[in-house]
């Protein structure tokens, strides 16, 4: 999976994810885990690898969601921006792109930004565990460890499972 554990061509569509919300927030933790802890093989031309293979443009806020996941994962964070601003010009009901953002601004060393997608992502769905994990991971690098702990709390008493994927 590259950079994530989402991958638009190896998982269930989101749009299915979606009436799962326990399947949704189980697959999008382990994205932000291994997306946080990932690949660090960021292109210094901010250009797309060489093997990067044609694929049509995206049409719909999905397939624009899924394309700036699929640079994220190659390590494009600036690239993957793009992709999810477009997403969310097409619709800005899907905490998932705005929890995207978060990981890519992680990425890029900007946890302001980071914190202010991860509170967009829970404005629409205040119980997206995955917006929960970025929001703390946020709040911990702008010396907020507190507030990260307490955010982490919630997020643990809605979806225990997300406990394992977290050192103690």
């Amino acid at each position: 999976m590259g950079n994530g554990c989402y991958s638009a061509e190896n998982s269930v569509a989101l749009k299915d994810m979606k009436r799962n919300p326990i399947l949704l927030s189980i697959t999008f933790g382990l994205f932000l885990i291994v997306a946080c802890n990932g690949l660090h093989t960021e292109n210094k031309n901010n250009e797309p690898a060489a093997d990067s293979v044609s694929e049509p443009e995206p049409q719909t806020a999905l397939e624009w969601a899924n394309h700036g996941t699929r640079l994220l994962n190659k390590g494009l964070p600036k690239n993957a921006l793009e992709s999810y601003d477009k997403a969310l010009q097409l619709d800005s009901t899907m905490p998932y792109t705005y929890c995207s953002k978060a990981s890519a601004y992680h990425k890029l060393g900007k946890p302001e930004l980071a914190l202010q997608n991860a509170d967009m992502a829970l404005q629409v769905d205040s119980e997206f565990t995955p917006a929960m994990a970025n929001k703390a991971r946020a709040l911990r690098k702008l010396g907020r460890a507190a507030e990260a702990d307490s955010v982490l709390n919630i997020a643990f008493k809605i979806n225990p499972e997300m406990k394992k994927h977290f050192k103690e």
